[in-house]
């Protein structure tokens, strides 16, 4: 009797603490980009099987049905409207406790807690996941885009971000400062992007421009840093003018002088005034420099290719390459191996004394038999030099006049942006801007060193490296 009364007193024990465990969720919100796959996590502790268990996911409430597995089947006609056919149980750890599910292409509204109910029919458990459905953006970019009336108009500008950011600019003392700001969606409202512009004069020595994402308190911000000494040689200027004038009946001899050297000396500020915003803008893009480098299997069979795949020269006959439906056929040309469908890219090429080139971006899709027509009509965005000309391969073609011949160009592609510029880098200054229409869904880096020309163009494209920083 009493070896019966232990058996079932083991036997409770048993079965009490057999079933027995705990869920394990996700202790930090998880963050998906929107129209991506989000996958919740969760796993008992202990290991069990839970292939017999009913087991249900659920968002903010019991009765909101996200996702329902039971009898061994998933239960689909249960599910809430805007989840049908956007979830998946991920079983292949379901015999080890694990039964993450998966949320396909999440939006904005699948944001929240969603809880993972375990049930055996004599005992449950739940553990809670948070999803945040939220992206940010990239680095705030920074350039100043025109001169006005007393002040100058820095912009900063940002993609990438979900939902809509908080933009503001800031003094060196931290202060906010009014500006105003432009915010629009991208990409079918699954990004947006954010521009804000200030107005600023006096004798400023830093602007700060942040950006910020609501959902998850986090920002990111950029510095523009501007010495005193350029603002400091106006005034002194303006003030020289200001003394002449006041004593123009006492130095009337000398004011002719004054007028001839300020008038040189306001074109000289003028120049430099001018050339501020390109560099700046220069400066800008450099800080998205990318790694750069050539696809063989795209050359013409003409061209011959450095082994780092970083320079490219005319060979001056066939190199015997096997014809591909990557390859170009007619136009001597080679692209970039990497594929460029959003943010920003900066890359340098060095020109040399060449007296032919074309650099630029091509449409991933575009053929590259036969002979090719150059234009961002026929998907070829490119700056070019023949027969000693400069000039944007637009419709009609548009002529470029660089103040010096530059040895080295920068292309920076700002995808979201739709903006697409080539820089002098010998005198950092632009030399062209593509701000059209959208690009298409992959673009290319674009060579083209010309023909050998007898020698005189035998001098190679080379890809040169950018860290951001001069």
């Amino acid at each position: 009797m009493f070896l019966l009364f232990s058996f079932h007193i083991f036997l409770f024990f048993f079965l009490f603490f057999s079933v027995r465990f705990s869920v394990i969720g996700l202790d930090q919100p998880l963050v998906i980009p929107p129209g991506e796959d989000a996958v919740l996590p969760c796993h008992l502790s202990p290991q069990i099987n839970a292939e017999n268990m009913t087991i249900r996911w659920f968002k903010d409430k019991y009765q909101n049905l996200v996702h329902l597995y039971r009898n061994r089947e998933d239960q689909y006609q249960y599910q809430m409207e805007e989840y049908r056919g956007r979830t998946t149980l991920i079983k292949d750890g379901i015999k080890a406790g694990r039964v993450s599910l998966m949320v396909h292409n999440v939006q904005q509204y699948d944001s929240g807690w969603y809880t993972c109910f375990y049930d055996t029919g004599s005992f449950y458990e739940e553990a809670a996941v948070e999803l945040m459905v939220a992206a940010l953006g990239s680095k705030p970019h920074i350039y100043l885009e025109d001169l006005q009336d007393g002040g100058i108009a820095v912009v900063c500008e940002s993609s990438g971000w979900f939902p809509e950011p908080e933009a503001k600019w800031k003094d060196d003392h931290g202060n906010n400062m009014s500006s105003s700001t432009e915010v629009k969606a991208v990409d079918g409202k699954l990004q947006f992007h954010v521009k804000a512009t200030y107005v600023f004069n006096g004798h400023p020595s830093a602007l700060s421009c942040c950006i910020g994402n609501p959902v998850l308190s986090q920002w990111k911000e950029s510095t523009l840093r501007i010495g005193d000494a350029f603002f400091q040689r106006i005034s002194s200027c303006m003030l020289s003018r200001l003394l002449i004038a006041s004593s123009f009946t006492v130095l009337g001899i000398l004011l002719f002088s004054w007028t001839v050297y300020l008038v040189n000396e306001q074109r000289e500020l003028s120049e430099e005034f001018g050339k501020l915003p390109e560099e700046l803008d220069w400066r800008r893009a450099r800080r998205f420099a990318a790694a750069v480098t050539l696809d063989p299997d795209t050359a013409h069979r003409d061209l011959v290719l450095s082994e780092d795949g970083r320079s490219v020269r005319d060979g001056g006959g066939d190199q015997r390459r096997p014809d591909t439906e990557q390859r170009f056929t007619y136009v001597a040309a080679v692209l970039g191996r990497e594929r460029l469908s959003s943010g920003g890219h900066y890359w340098e090429v060095q020109v040399g004394g060449k007296t032919h080139w074309t650099l630029g971006v091509c449409d991933e899709a575009q053929s590259r038999k036969g002979d090719i027509r150059l234009s961002p009509e026929h998907g070829f965005w490119a700056v070019r030099l023949i027969h000693g000309e400069y000039e944007a391969v637009t419709s009609p073609r548009t002529s470029l006049a660089p103040r010096v011949p530059p040895r080295a160009v920068g292309l920076f592609l700002d995808y979201e942006g739709r903006r697409l510029s080539w820089y002098n880098v010998t005198d950092r200054s632009l030399l062209h801007t593509y701000s059209g229409g959208p690009f298409p869904p992959t673009l290319r880096p674009y060579f083209s060193p010309g023909v050998n020309e007898g020698g005189s163009n035998a001098g190679a494209l080379r890809v040169l490296p950018v860290t951001g920083r001069e």
